[in-house]
């Protein structure tokens, strides 16, 4: 979708997994975390001191199809949000 992870894969842990924000001048973290929520998913604010990131959790039991609805989640919270995310290099999600 254009995200751009924090962290190269082969740097990356299991559990969370960092995004930075998209670069479009329509995103807010706060509007795209209040979407998110309104449809059953909780996203975190960034802890990255140098970069405006937020984070996904890959906890508990999931299973593909969890993971495909929240994608559809985020596909229709940004799309709804006006945004296009155009990846910034090869890291992007």
């Amino acid at each position: 979708m254009g995200f751009e992870e924090y962290l190269a894969p082969e740097k990356q842990g299991y559990i969370i997994t960092s995004f930075r924000y998209p670069t479009h001048p329509n995103f807010t973290f706060d509007e795209f975390y209040a979407r998110l929520n309104e449809m059953g998913y909780v996203i975190y604010p960034g802890k990255v001191s140098n970069a405006d990131c937020f984070r996904i959790g890959n906890i508990g039991r999931i299973f593909a199809n969890d993971v495909g609805d929240l994608l559809r989640a985020i596909r229709e919270t940004v799309r709804d949000m006006g945004i296009e995310i155009q990846p910034q290099h090869a890291g992007a999600v």
